[in-house]
């Protein structure tokens, strides 16, 4: 019997790798979402702290993740087929395939999980018995918004960003690799003056493990299709942004700025916002739990909080 189960379901499971990111972003492109989990590129970027797997079973794409001997499943199961119609009985067996598959690996069957289930699945979770908690929240915020700034609510954003035009000279131009080295030693100057600011352990944590998930997004720009800007001054990066689009949404993923250059931050993110053209919405992706970065993000006023859940199975 556990012969038959690994040859069914275990043994051609995937490493996901680079290349295939055209495969999986093309069946991601197909899920409802506003959620930036269904891309490649918001899991690719962290293989330094997991092990990511996939496969596909009976139709439909599986990813799964692993830390230590945990596995899990950062994304709901997405089918394949774009003109497949989903009922309620296909979906609950590949439920039970997947958490079957997880129970089998995990030595603790509760660590056993779905993340990142949209707002509009979450009922059809709970209708095939699972236990559904909340996840991170993710920040939806108009485009024009952002371009704009208009009105009170946004007057220091429009300050910080006239301070920055008016005293410095510089060059905002595309990120291209020979900026590649710079672009690292200023997140490290950065984990550096951001972890002096702030004593919080987890915080310190998160800054560590982002390092190399920088350092990843930085080096494979072009393989991720990643779009991405800097600003320079005297010939020195002083920030980068990067993102990616999905649908009519595009997706910050990373941002970092001397702390020290005053409206800096805001100026790249506004030209950010306003260069990347075909787009009605703008996510800035979650706060990890964080005070300080749940503060920024709910200053720029989004137009919609986006929620996220987990499922697990009933005992």
């Amino acid at each position: 019997m556990e012969q038959d189960y690994k040859k069914k379901y275990i043994r051609d499971i995937k490493p996901l790798v680079l290349k295939d990111r055209p495969f999986i972003d093309k069946i991601l492109l197909k899920t409802d979402t506003f959620l930036s989990a269904c891309t490649f590129v918001t899991h690719y970027i962290w293989k330094d702290h997991f092990q990511y797997y996939w496969r596909i079973i009976d139709g439909y794409l599986c990813l799964f993740a692993q830390y230590d001997n945990c596995i899990y499943m950062p994304i709901p199961p997405v089918l394949c087929q774009a003109n497949q119609s989903e009922n309620t009985r296909d979906f609950q067996k590949i439920i039970s395939t997947v958490f079957s598959i997880m129970d089998h690996l995990n030595n603790n069957k509760t660590i056993s999980r779905i993340e990142n289930i949209d707002e509009h699945q979450k009922g059809l979770f709970l209708s095939i018995g699972n236990k559904v908690k909340p996840g991170e929240t993710e920040y939806l915020y108009l485009r024009e918004d952002l371009i704009n700034l208009k009105g009170d609510p946004y007057k220091s954003k429009r300050a910080m960003y006239n301070y920055f035009i008016k005293n410095h000279s510089f060059n905002y131009e595309p990120f291209h690799k020979s900026f590649t080295v710079e672009c690292i030693k200023l997140y490290e100057a950065w984990k550096i003056k951001r972890s002096n600011k702030f004593i919080d352990p987890f915080y310190h944590a998160l800054l560590e493990d982002s390092s190399s998930a920088h350092r990843r997004a930085i080096k494979h720009f072009y393989s991720l299709k990643l779009s991405g800007r800097v600003v320079r001054i005297n010939d020195k990066v002083e920030g980068y942004i990067f993102g990616f689009g999905r649908g009519n949404v595009s997706y910050v993923l990373l941002e970092v700025t001397n702390p020290d250059i005053k409206g800096l931050s805001q100026f790249i993110f506004r030209e950010f916002c306003r260069e990347i053209e075909g787009y009605t919405f703008i996510n800035t992706l979650g706060d990890s739990g964080l005070e300080n970065l749940r503060n920024v993000k709910l200053s720029y006023r989004p137009f919609k909080l986006i929620p996220s859940y987990s499922a697990y199975e009933n005992a």
